[in-house]
């Protein structure tokens, strides 16, 4: 007798298949799933329809073939965007759950994709506009900023965020947003230097200030993707990951050219935060990280719990095993979390993990990457390149080896 909650759809056609694994690989890309999860979960579906399909994920889509080498289908769905929503890739990953165990027809499934698609965002932009200020605020207080640094990285962190805005709006912008954004950072931090009499260092106000554009997650995902042999979309990605860095340090390098024309302070001093204030700016963050990540606000514990093992483990790595390994450490301390978590609340680990190795992310090395080879000091270019490419190695091996000691869940 089958189980009560059990739906019992009849076969569902091939086309319809098709189209429910495409549109489903639309979504998960859109949202934040990497090529290797994202195929990896298609794959569990199709089997368990028993179906035979294939998948081919890059960046900017992914290919889905359904059917017998002598009579198959292909369909490729464009992927536009890769902005992390939490959220939606939870209700996804409850879709494409049901639709594989029989608790949900295929049609249904479809349906229910559409809906969930179609939906708003929780956070409009006034909220995520706020974050970026909050976040850039806190990340200056991260990089031993003075109070100077973190209010000058705030305003800094809200005209990005208003850029962003824009640029969602308007296809044109959106292409010279990186540009646009360090200009204006540079400019700020410059006016902010000479009206507090040189109380603001410039370096730190820029990099907290557009250290949610810098694409430090994009940069692991891809090592992340490479690691696992996928190697076309984690090389396109890596690139892309490398234009974006380009972008903001060409647009740094117009805006400090620009700030020569204002004249030098007279000399200030600002307050410094005492050392463990670093904890209360990594609860305050949590907030921010809500909007960010498009995550629900019932899930606030959990992304404040990934950010603080994220950050410890870090820390503790580091004192005890050396900096280049800190980040290994911090890393699979938040897999073993993430993976544990989804297991006993049945849901996707991605909802403890985006914001557990946020901090982690090698995005201010490549940031001083970009700032040292501008100036023309290639010798520590090349060094903080390599750094770059350890950190984000030593972030990808943690989550690796804590799947090992702990198997997530299902792809997701």
């Amino acid at each position: 007798m089958p189980h009560p909650q059990q739906h019992n759809p009849a076969a569902p056609s091939t086309g319809d298949v098709l189209l429910f694994l495409t549109k489903m690989a639309g979504a998960l890309g859109s949202h934040g799933a990497a090529a290797h999860r994202l195929e990896d979960a298609l794959a569990a579906c199709a089997r368990r329809l028993g179906i035979h399909a294939e998948f081919f994920a890059t960046p900017t889509g992914v290919f889905v073939t359904v059917g017998d080498l002598d009579n198959q289908r292909t369909r490729i769905t464009p992927i536009e965007s890769f902005d992390v929503n939490i959220e939606k890739l939870t209700l996804l990953d409850r879709v494409l759950t049901d639709v594989a165990e029989g608790r949900l027809g295929v049609r249904e499934g479809l349906a229910e994709l559409d809906q969930i698609e179609s939906a708003p965002n929780r956070y409009g932009p006034v909220a995520t506009t706020l974050s970026f200020g909050l976040i850039s605020a806190c990340a200056a207080i991260f990089f031993n900023g003075s109070l100077a640094d973190s209010i000058t990285a705030g305003i800094i962190g809200l005209c990005a965020g208003l850029l962003a805005w824009i640029s969602s709006k308007d296809r044109s912008w959106a292409r010279v947003l990186e540009f646009a954004s360090g200009a204006l950072a540079a400019g700020i931090a410059s006016l902010a230097q000479w009206i507090t009499g040189d109380a603001v260092e410039p370096i730190i106000a820029m990099l907290a200030g557009l250290i949610v554009l810098i694409p430090g997650m994009t940069l692991t995902t891809a090592v992340n993707e490479l690691a696992t042999r996928h190697l076309v979309s984690g090389s396109a990605r890596l690139m892309g990951a490398l234009i974006v860095f380009v972008m903001i340090g060409f647009g740094v390098a117009v805006g400090l050219r620009i700030g020569e024309f204002i004249p030098d302070g007279a000399g200030g001093a600002s307050l410094s935060f005492p050392e463990w204030f670093d904890f209360i700016a990594l609860i305050i963050t949590a907030v921010p990280l809500l909007a960010l990540f498009r995550t629900g606000p019932k899930q606030i514990l959990w992304v404040l719990l990934a950010a603080l093992i994220g950050y410890a483990g870090a820390r503790l790595g580091a004192y005890t095993l050396g900096p280049g390994l800190g980040a290994c450490v911090g890393a699979f301390l938040v897999g073993i979390t993430s993976n544990a978590c989804a297991r006993l609340l049945n849901r996707p680990a991605a909802v403890m993990t985006a914001p557990g190795i946020l901090l982690l992310v090698p995005g201010s090395i490549g940031f001083m990457t970009m700032s040292n080879l501008i100036d023309h000091d290639v010798l520590a270019g090349v060094e903080t390149a390599f750094s770059m490419v350890m950190v984000a190695a030593a972030i990808v091996t943690g989550l690796l080896l804590a799947n090992v000691v702990v198997p997530p869940r299902r792809a997701l």
